[in-house]
């Protein structure tokens, strides 16, 4: 005989675990206030103990239960809820690990980060990390079952009550304590870029915005088109002009010996008479901010990537006036700023010696460049060269240099900052230094051994700076307002055949007037250099016009 009753249901297992839409919010917006805002959280410790953290637990988490809501409705509430806590999970692992902020550049800086440097950034710790924060939650969510709470129209007023709850209970707080929180934060802007998943939701849209804007081009601007070559009638036993500039990556000023840092990261260069202009202010601090910029007619207080990327750059400017222009990338591409000049991108070319999973030596862009400087360009116009370097591309700094360079030991040899020292770390970066050393003395003698055949002369630049741990944050990328110079100020040198230590003089004292070099002298001082006439020169950003006695030791004030 059965034992069961006719009409008795058995008990469901799931709806044990059943929540209301609300109470589900509610749990999500407590754990992603609690456990995915530690960065906010050890910041107003920090700064002011508990007296300033409770309030602003409050409003985090109204914000939070506002933002879980929002779309709490029907089948998307789940999906929701799991993006809100990987956005929060995974910016607060990257603020933790580096000590970064979430803004709009730093999310452009990730979309136009190609698949290598995305690489470099992954642990076995980053993946334990989003099992715990991330994994386990998002299965938790999808395991429970929701309970609805009847009627439509009770659960639409029941949706739109505890919105306008949150949003209130939001204002009350922060109106009640403005005079404290105004201060702080005008005095800590950082604060509103660790408030998680709002400042990701925030930069996502300004990203959205800008990325959005490149759908719909503005009309390309030609600017300088009056621009020329002053040498154009140059006879044939003249010998053209060569430079190549060398772009550096991630090489902070005060990092090299030749800038007077205790160690010895760059003996090849002091062995050489060089004109060392110093650190000199980095347009911006990620490559794509500040390699457009640096190129660009803009300067940084009025860059606009999209203007920039929509007009005429120098390269552009050089090659319409009959420069021959070249650009050789062992990085992670140009960010368009030379779309319309010839462009080998050699990291694409693992089939090199000097290659190793998909990471190249930066010696790879000298490779067979002599012969090609004879063969193919010789006799022509005057020649710009781009060597575009991996540099000190973190945070895998020791893939940067080979053993023969390892000058500072031990060094970092992984990813996972936390499981380094901070003095190993220094020391993996300073050793990618000494292979830059020893990159731009080959460089060098390359254009020494071209002596017959060009009038060469070599630059070298960094984009921008590095953050080794001073003050917790590593890598780049920090709005620029709150950067540390580390992140700012970046080497820039210049060689040339017969130069000596009165040109050296002759820049020094012109410095000493209060000139504050930065990038955005590249673009004028370049045309100038390379003997170009345009109507559209600025003097005051020019290097050879500010400072004439320097021109004239270079031989350049014949213009």
């Amino acid at each position: 005989m059965k034992s069961t009753v006719e009409g008795v249901r058995q008990p469901n297992v799931v709806s044990q675990f059943a929540l209301r839409r609300l109470v589900l919010s509610a749990v999500v917006a407590a754990y992603i206030t609690l456990l995915l805002n530690q960065p906010v959280v050890s910041s107003l410790l920090a700064i002011d103990g508990w007296s300033l953290l409770v309030p602003l637990l409050v409003v985090l988490f109204g914000i939070n239960f506002f933002l879980a809501q929002l779309l709490s409705i029907s089948r998307l509430q789940k999906p929701w809820l799991i993006l809100l806590v990987s956005m929060a999970a995974g910016s607060q692992y990257f603020i933790q690990q580096f000590g970064i902020v979430i803004d709009k550049n730093m999310l452009i800086n990730i979309l136009e980060t190609d698949s290598r440097e995305a690489t470099d950034l992954l642990s076995s710790g980053m993946f334990v990390y989003g099992a715990m924060y991330i994994l386990l939650p998002a299965l938790l969510i999808g395991f429970i079952g929701i309970r609805n709470s009847g009627h439509a129209v009770r659960s639409f007023a029941i949706w739109a009550g505890s919105l306008m709850a949150s949003l209130a209970v939001v204002a009350i707080v922060i109106f009640s304590q403005y005079q404290s929180y105004a201060g702080v934060f005008r005095e800590h802007r950082y604060l509103s870029h660790q408030a998680l998943p709002l400042s990701v939701l925030t930069a996502s849209y300004g990203a959205a915005q800008t990325k959005l804007s490149e759908l719909f081009p503005p009309p390309f601007i030609h600017i300088a088109e009056d621009a020329r070559l002053m040498d154009a009638d140059i006879t044939a036993t003249t010998r053209p002009q060569l430079v190549v500039l060398v772009l550096g990556e991630t090489a902070r000023a005060d990092h090299l010996s030749i800038n007077g840092y205790e160690r010895k990261t760059t003996p090849e260069l002091e062995r050489r008479q060089l004109v060392n202009f110093g650190a000199i202010d980095a347009c911006g601090t990620a490559t794509a901010v500040s390699l457009p910029c640096m190129f660009s007619y803009l300067s940084r207080e009025n860059y606009d990537d999209t203007l920039a990327k929509h007009s005429d750059n120098v390269l552009d400017v050089l090659a319409a006036a009959g420069v021959r222009v070249l650009w050789l990338d062992n990085n992670s591409g140009c960010k368009e700023v030379c779309a319309r000049i010839d462009t080998e991108n050699l990291f694409s070319a693992p089939q090199s010696s000097l290659c190793e999973y998909e990471h190249c030596q930066d010696t790879i862009l000298l490779e067979g460049l002599r012969d090609r400087l004879i063969a193919e360009l010789s006799g022509q116009p005057p020649v710009l060269v781009v060597l575009h370097q991996q540099g000190n591309h973190g945070p895998e700094y020791y893939k940067r240099s080979d053993k023969t360079q390892k000058q500072f030991l031990p060094e970092c040899t992984t990813n996972m900052f936390d499981m380094c020292t901070q003095q190993e770390i220094i020391n993996a970066y300073d050793n990618a230094i000494v292979a830059t050393d020893a990159f731009l003395a080959h460089t060098i003698t390359l254009l020494e051994s071209l002596d017959g055949h060009y009038d060469a002369t070599m630059m070298y630049v960094s984009d921008h700076g590095e953050s080794l741990g001073e003050n917790g944050v590593y890598l780049h990328g920090l709005p620029y307002w709150m950067a540390p110079d580390a992140q700012k100020q970046v080497p820039f040198l210049m060689w040339r055949p017969g130069l000596d230590s009165s040109v050296q003089r002759s820049l020094d004292a012109c410095k000493e007037s209060g000139l504050a070099l930065s990038h955005d002298y590249l673009f004028d001082s370049l045309l100038h250099y390379m003997r170009i006439q345009t109507s559209f020169m600025r003097p005051e950003l020019d290097i050879f016009e500010v400072c004439p006695d320097f021109a004239s030791e270079l031989g350049l004030s014949d213009r």
